[in-house]
């Protein structure tokens, strides 16, 4: 059976996946915005619909009644309220896929919403839409992510099923966001000071060897277990660094934090506890630091 496909919200990941849906094969797709019929936002919502030939309907009622999968794609902040919408006009042969980049603490509650109406899909966007269409990589868990899967096998696209836990899928992406959005924030304050320098291209250089020299794990270890021990010297070099930044009035903000993470691993005694312990494996360090955390004030 062909699935028929319901876009809540038709923004850029919508319109992109639905455009590479359409091209595998895919008949029958159609979507409800909120914002179709507004002044300012519709014509462009119905304009790319029309495109695509993709079915605007005017309601999520109508939406339910024309669609085997319904995908929220709106934004984290209305994943909830659309969930809670749409709850009304779902049916076991509903799959509901939260495209959304929220918690896993907001996909759980959307699963709770739902629960015993239809089978839930936690989906998190790894990678970007408009770059790979429906073919983007997807995590899927949740009691739907094998149906969803199975569907998307059929369609070209990249979906890794994770497990039925809602919400282990966007745990993933959160975390990775961790690393991901902060070292976009780094760069953006390590090259505003390099520009002025004009050493851009040196420093570039210079963190691509280290980041690139060993693979993650043994880059991990390295970084986090030498920072445990040289903690305190390190927060005397970060003074220095901000003190550097903020001769050119580049905002510290990053560097800032950095030292008071350093600071906090001085005040646990990290050096202390691995000096002579060396080599250790940094899940050690982590663990540790979990730990020591609990109790500091």
């Amino acid at each position: 059976m062909k699935k028929r496909i319901g876009f809540i919200g038709f923004g850029e990941a919508a319109s992109q996946i639905s455009e590479g849906l359409l091209a595998e094969g895919v008949a029958e797709i159609c979507a409800y915005d909120a914002n179709q019929d507004d002044q300012k936002f519709g014509p462009a919502i119905r304009g790319k619909a029309n495109d695509l030939q993709v079915v605007l309907k005017d309601s999520l009622h109508n939406l339910a009644l024309e669609s085997d999968i319904l995908i929220s794609a709106t934004s984290a902040k209305y994943a909830i309220s659309v969930a809670k919408e749409i709850k009304p006009f779902l049916t076991e042969n509903h799959l509901f896929v939260d495209l959304n980049a929220a918690s896993p603490q907001v996909k759980k509650e959307i699963n709770t919403i739902i629960a015993g109406l239809a089978k839930f899909v936690d989906v998190a966007v790894m990678e970007s839409v408009p770059k790979f269409q429906h073919r983007v990589p997807l995590l899927a868990s949740g009691e739907g992510a094998k149906e969803f899967a199975q569907f998307g096998s059929h369609n070209k696209m990249d979906i890794t099923v994770i497990d039925e836990e809602p919400g282990s899928a966007s745990a993933i992406k959160m975390i990775r966001s961790v690393f991901m959005k902060g070292f976009t924030m780094l760069l953006i304050e390590t090259l505003s000071v390099s520009e002025q320098y004009a050493v851009t291209d040196e420093i570039l250089e210079s963190i691509d060897r280290s980041l690139r020299g060993n693979h993650i794990y043994e880059t991990s270890n390295g970084l986090i277990t030498r920072t445990a021990i040289h903690a305190e010297r390190r927060v005397s070099e970060m003074k220095e660094v901000i003190s550097t930044l903020e001769d050119r009035r580049v905002d510290v903000t990053m560097s800032e934090a950095t030292k008071t993470k350093l600071e906090m691993l001085v005040r646990i005694g990290l050096k202390d506890h691995f000096l002579n312990q060396m080599p250790v494996d940094f899940q050690e360090v982590i663990k540790a630091i979990h730990l020591a955390k609990q109790f500091d004030s």
